[in-house]
């Protein structure tokens, strides 16, 4: 289990390999499914931290780093998704 753990796949997934070994109906069809399965939802985990850390940097290329704190886009981008 430890050895699966450096591929990045979640303990939820870790967990499920071993019965996914003995599945002799699905076999290894049924571990690659899974696999591609994780695959896909890191993707899309991916693109989402993505768009996540480019909103990030334009807010800080935004901020000129001193003046009044009202004035930071930083700050005026979180309070705006508090009050949404």
């Amino acid at each position: 289990m430890h050895a699966t753990q450096g591929t990045g796949l979640r303990l939820s997934k870790i967990r499920e390999l071993p019965t996914l070994s003995s599945d002799r109906e699905r076999g290894v069809h049924g571990v690659k499914t899974s696999a591609e399965a994780e695959l896909g939802d890191l993707d899309h985990r991916i693109r989402e931290m993505q768009r996540v850390r480019r909103g990030l940097q334009r807010l800080i290329a935004a901020c000129p780093g001193q003046g009044n704190l009202e004035q930071c886009p930083i700050l005026g981008a979180l309070t705006r998704k508090e009050n949404s």
